[in-house]
């Protein structure tokens, strides 16, 4: 029976190979397993010309059948397809809101901490819950006739 070669396991040297580590699990540069590109200079621009043809449906998907496919028109691309535009909407759809929210939580803030400043108050109420029971302390200020009325 040849099952193969009983050394074929071994280095050529004849010693083991090191056990498989994380090390140089990648290419050392993978730019040398790509294929070459088809550049193609044109009024100006450099085009990348495919070397693979255009299929067409029934070579792409051979098991499909491609009847009644809708048909939608190519300015449909001037919405889904243009990135810039999508990208305004996006930010719109993000700034409007915040701005919303913070027109809204800006005069609440500041009504917040324009009720703690307390301005010509002639009585303060200060009111304690005990377990069973209410305390209730007044404090109004002495008139001491230092008023400017």
């Amino acid at each position: 029976g040849g099952h193969g070669d009983p050394r074929g396991h071994l280095n050529p040297d004849g010693t083991r190979p090191e056990a498989e580590d994380i090390e140089d699990y990648h290419d050392p540069d993978p730019i040398d397993h790509t294929p070459r590109l088809n550049l193609v200079k044109e009024r100006g621009q450099t085009f990348v010309v495919s070397g693979d043809p255009p299929k067409s449906y029934s070579q792409l998907w051979p098991g499909i059948a491609q009847k009644n496919v809708p048909y939608w028109h190519r300015s449909r691309l001037y919405i889904w397809g243009n990135t810039p535009l999508l990208m305004k909407a996006e930010y719109l759809f993000f700034y409007i809101p915040v701005l919303m929210i913070f027109g809204l939580a800006l005069p609440v803030f500041t009504g917040i901490y324009a009720e703690e400043e307390l301005v010509a108050s002639t009585m303060t109420v200060k009111v304690i819950g005990r377990q069973w029971y209410w305390v209730y302390e007044v404090e109004s200020p002495t008139d001491d006739g230092d008023d400017d009325e």
